[in-house]
């Protein structure tokens, strides 16, 4: 899988969950105070199907994929702890 088509279902589940749950809360809470926003957890689930991988597997993907985790809004360090 290129990381184009990664990218491209990427911006369009971004946008679809973003719609689905009106873009609620921040995308990540700064010093562990709380969770990702709603939507960003569906992207990360939405990923996580499309790749075909256990949640783990995708974080350590995501981890490495700076672009796709800026698609989502999100950094490394903002990864849930799996």
């Amino acid at each position: 899988m290129s990381m184009s088509k990664i990218s491209r279902f990427t911006e369009k589940v971004v946008t679809l969950t973003k719609n689905a749950v009106g873009g609620r809360g921040d995308v990540a809470t700064p010093f562990g105070g709380g969770g990702l926003a709603e939507y960003a957890v569906l992207s990360l689930h939405c990923l996580r199907v499309y790749l075909e991988k256990s949640y783990g597997e995708t974080l350590d993907l995501l981890s490495e994929m700076p672009q796709i985790l800026g698609d989502i809004g999100l950094n490394a360090v903002d990864l849930p702890d799996h």
